[in-house]
């Protein structure tokens, strides 16, 4: 006599729920792009979605501006979700527009909720990194190695949120024929400008790791560019410095200091003497 056990498979978790909301974001996704074309319950989505950005990205970016202190701890737990949101605000009206143009028939609200679903996404990979940037901190490793290391960390998991959003948009043009072939080359251009936009925003709200040898300041005055400043700390990891400060440095270099010094504005110019 033999008997045979009954296998039960666990539904999915249900999506009117938070925790079913990440647990589709994460490993369902077909599952909620499925539903956001069908338009289940878009308004809990958005509202999850923006949660989730404001309180990750908060999180992530709360501990890289613990380098410099608590006040640059707050400052950049504030700044790093409205960098996503203020990104999100210039790029997204062109990007609607054009997809209308060429024959999308997803709604605005749809749009809307698998763009920030995306970015959302990139702040649930960010929160996973944690532990990583503040292994660093707790140990002391030097100013210009965690500066490369949080551009690394948020530019990985910005990719990783506009590839889902690519993976989304190609399910849905296969599955449902609601979103045109053509526009997902139009996507992958619009991810490139998201993340020029994004780059600039972040060097305008700088500083977001801050300086320990100057005070706190909420939004510095730089010069330079941001590509710059990489190249910069780049050479200072190589050479093993981790001074910010620009006192002692020839004229020729002090510009180029300038540019890392995160939570410091530009040098003033000197007044004119009279002649």
């Amino acid at each position: 006599m033999s008997t045979t056990a009954d296998r039960t498979v666990s539904p999915a978790p249900s999506l009117h729920s938070y925790g079913g909301f990440l647990a589709a974001l994460l490993g369902d996704r077909e599952r909620f792009f499925d539903e956001v074309v069908a338009g289940v319950d878009l308004g809990r989505k958005l509202r999850f979605a923006l949660g989730t950005l404001l309180l990750l990205g908060g999180l992530y970016g709360g501990v890289a501006g613990a380098y410099s202190g608590p006040l640059q701890g707050v400052a950049a737990a504030a700044k790093l979700p409205f960098l996503f949101l203020a990104t999100f605000a210039i790029c997204f009206p062109a990007f609607y527009v054009v997809q209308v143009l060429v024959g999308s028939r997803l709604r605005l609200l749809q749009v809307v909720v698998l763009v920030t679903s995306a970015l959302a996404l990139t702040t649930v990979v960010l929160a996973a990194f944690v532990p990583v940037p503040a292994f660093f901190l707790v140990t002391g490793a030097n100013y210009y190695f965690q500066h490369l290391l949080h551009i690394v960390v948020v530019g990985a998991a910005g990719i990783f949120g506009m590839y889902a959003l690519h993976d989304g948009l190609t399910m849905i043009c296969e599955r449902r024929g609601v979103y045109p072939r053509k526009a997902l080359t139009i996507m992958r251009l619009w991810a490139v400008l998201f993340g020029f936009v994004g780059i600039q925003m972040a060097w305008s709200l700088r500083p977001f790791l801050g300086d320990r040898n100057e005070p706190f300041q909420l939004i510095g005055r730089y010069q330079g560019n941001f590509y710059a400043a990489v190249i910069y700390a780049v050479k200072q990891l190589a050479t093993g410095s981790d001074s910010t400060v620009t006192d002692a440095a020839p004229p020729a270099e002090r510009n180029l200091q300038d540019l890392l010094r995160l939570g410091d504005s530009a040098p003033a110019p000197a007044p004119a003497t009279p002649p």
